[in-house]
């Protein structure tokens, strides 16, 4: 039993720290750590907001949403900010500490229920909405609790001592006042540690703050009664909230940030009105209202730089969002090649021919010889071409919705305008895309409508019926099942261009390309299992440094990674491909090198194989070069450009060179021919180091 309770304690105040991070929008501990100590030198402050995190986490632990507490911080900073509040107002004794008690279990009550109403009814962040009415409700209820002995009263306007200009101790004073500290020496720790963990959030607490208070001046002409306001914090909040938190940070984040602090402005002013009537503080009432009701807009609009995963800081957001929509466009929309052998896109997107306006994403095929000609002898005849005939396979996973038969084959050069499809088959995929494959020869289906089939399922022959001047597949993607309506973009996975490997992408209009084929026994060597463990001799410049242990282990939500004990490395299959494609860990952790090394591998290689990646910065930058890049990459994305290039040496090896703006690394590795990673070199030519990962075990 006090083994638990140790953990309980251990944890809670861990969480504490997260906590004060977390109102930052941060997720290090080190930054809860140093306004911590900032808040302990106030008891009062520092003492009712460990009370209230402590006692809304042991309440969490009791109904059993530990786990919940723990993964989620807006439950863990709203009763922080709850406990702050009686705090900073009411002296510390055992009755101040019961109603912080209860104030901190009725703000994780009403954090778990509006989190839920928020997102599941309009998919938005709770933020500190229980903040705002936790604290009201504190306030407010304390009229009628005479045996609570007042500290101080709610500042309502700072007193500026004019040692520093006065913008600078105005922003520095609301910067501290987030957490209850209006003092300069609190905005100056909690400005240093917010500028080290990121210089996005540092732009944006500055420029929300010049833009909300410059405005505010032009509506009452006094610098110091703006400057002077404990209210501005809002603007601050308000801008890292949009600028670098629930959107990805770019230009246009910056100009809805900017938006935001300045349509706060009189929402700001009509709060005091109303709240201060009452002897009430305006708390983060309009960072709520204004941040909330941006986010709702912008989701409906489908603003396509909405933040799905925010990693911990708005550098890392920005560096995965980059790597990610690099890597995978239009993922959801995603077919296979519905042939077999070497095929030339005839007409690709917005095609010169017959590609535009509402049709212009899609895909003609022919099929090619090694010269590149579609048709051997005169040509005259149908059979001359290499695509007449030919097997049309199902390039998804669904069922046929619509299918029209019997329009006959054209002869060549002549075109049918009355039946421009020809005979066409309509797909509906699992993912509720529909696919148009088109121009078949008649009466060669091997499906009937309303059966379900299998990717690579046996559709028909290829033919020339429809509009069609020589025989070739047509195919696109739309969203409804009647034919001819608008197409939208889709990509094609696992295929071979120009002897290039593409796992996802979308053909080059004349290239030629081909399926890939997934080798089995390649797969399995890439198939890890839990629990399975390698050993690396790790050396560098020639020197042997140390060994390296590699356990593999799966999260509960199913996700395999690597782990040294230390850091993980996430792994899957995929498009025809190993990907490496999440690192969480420490900066010198060797995994980084597996990662930069093994970050897309074909299932499957062959001598001359080629194939290109794209890598987040955070793994192949310094610490100070990553600071720098996803700084800038957040005024102009293509800063942060990390590519790799890979060509196979034979079955079982390939060499990359990984190349971004200051430097590029060479990479030699072998897989073995029964598991996993053998040998591994790496040279860093930026530093002219050079290591050797070499398996033992």
């Amino acid at each position: 039993m006090m083994k638990w309770i140790k953990e309980v304690c251990v944890k809670s105040l861990l969480q504490l720290l997260y906590s004060y991070a977390g109102v930052v929008f941060l997720s290090n501990p080190l930054v809860g750590f140093a306004i911590f100590v900032c808040s302990m030198l106030n008891p009062n402050l520092g003492l009712a907001g460990l009370i209230c995190v402590i006692s809304a986490y042991w309440f969490s632990v009791f109904v059993g949403f530990k786990d919940e507490f723990l993964r989620l911080d807006y439950y863990i900073y709203n009763p922080l900010l709850v406990g702050l509040s009686v705090g900073y107002v009411f002296k510390m004794d055992v009755l101040t500490a019961v109603f912080v008690v209860i104030l901190g279990i009725l703000t994780f009550l009403i954090t778990l229920s509006l989190s839920s109403v928020f997102y599941n009814f309009l998919g938005l962040p709770v933020l500190s909405v229980p903040f705002v009415l936790g604290s009201f409700i504190g306030a407010l209820s304390s009229y009628k609790y005479s045996n609570l002995f007042l500290s101080s009263l709610y500042v309502k306007k700072l007193a500026l001592s004019y040692k520093l200009p006065l913008v600078v101790e105005g922003f520095l004073r609301s910067l501290g006042a987030i957490f209850f500290m209006p003092y300069i020496w609190a905005g100056i720790v909690i400005f240093c540690v917010i500028l080290f963990s990121s210089r996005i959030l540092a732009f944006l607490a500055v420029t929300g703050y010049l833009v909300g208070t410059l405005t505010a001046y032009f509506f009452t002409g006094s610098f110091y009664n703006i400057f002077s306001d404990v209210n501005n914090f809002n603007y601050i909040l308000i801008s890292m909230a949009l600028g670098g938190v629930f959107l990805i940070p770019s230009p246009r984040s910056y100009v809805f940030s900017a938006l935001g602090c300045f349509i706060a402005t009189p929402v700001i002013a009509a709060s005091k009105v109303f709240w201060e009537t009452y002897a009430m503080p305006v708390f983060a009432l309009p960072f709520n209202l204004v941040t909330l009701i941006f986010l709702y807009t912008l989701y409906l609009s489908r603003f396509p730089l909405i933040t799905r995963f925010y990693r911990k800081s708005p550098e890392r957001t920005l560096d995965y969002f980059l790597f990610y929509s690099r890597r995978f466009p239009y993922e959801n929309r995603c077919l296979f090649l519905p042939f077999n052998g070497r095929w030339m896109l005839w007409q690709g997107f917005e095609g010169s021919y017959t590609h535009r306006g509402s049709w212009k994403y899609a895909l003609d095929f022919v099929a090619v010889d090694e010269e590149g000609r579609t048709f051997s002898g005169s040509g005259s005849s149908l059979e001359d071409y290499y695509s007449y005939r030919k097997p049309v396979f199902s390039p998804v996973n669904g069922r046929i919705v619509d299918l029209v038969d019997g329009v006959p084959d054209n002869h060549v050069g002549e075109v049918n305008t009355e039946d421009n499809w020809g005979n066409y088959v309509v797909i509906e995929a699992k993912e509720g895309f529909y696919v148009v494959l088109a121009h078949f020869s008649p009466e060669t289906f091997k499906v009937d409508k309303g059966q379900w089939i299998a990717k690579g399922a046996l559709l028909g022959l290829c033919g020339n019926s429809g509009y069609s001047p020589e025989p070739h597949i047509h195919m696109h993607v739309q969203l409804s099942p009647e034919i001819g309506k608008p197409t939208v973009p889709f990509v094609v996975e696992s295929y071979v261009e120009n002897e290039d490997f593409v796992d996802v992408g979308v053909p080059v209009e004349k290239s030629v390309v081909e399926p890939f084929h997934v080798d089995k026994a390649f797969k399995r060597k890439l198939s890890f299992m839990v629990e399975q463990r390698f050993r690396y001799r790790v050396y560098r410049d020639a020197k042997a440094l140390k060994e390296l242990s590699v356990k593999v282990d799966m999260d509960p939500d199913g996700s395999f990674y690597f782990t040294d004990g230390e850091s993980k490395l996430y792994f899957y299959q995929h498009h025809g491909a190993f990907y490496f494609y999440s690192f969480e860990g420490r900066d010198g952790s060797l995994l980084k090198l597996l990662f930069m090394a093994f970050s897309k591998v074909p299932l499957g290689l062959r001598e001359g194989l080629k194939w290109r990646d794209v890598l987040p910065v955070e793994l192949v930058a310094d610490r100070f070069k990553r600071f720098f890049y996803l700084f800038a990459a957040s005024f102009r994305h293509d800063l942060a450009k990390v590519t790799s290039e890979f060509c196979a040496l034979g079955a079982s090896s390939f060499e990359a060179e990984v190349s971004f703006k200051s430097g590029k690394f060479g990479i030699r590795a072998h897989l073995s021919p029964v598991v996993g990673f053998d040998l591994l070199e790496i040279h860093d030519k930026n530093k002219n180091v050079k290591w050797l990962l070499e398996r033992i075990e």
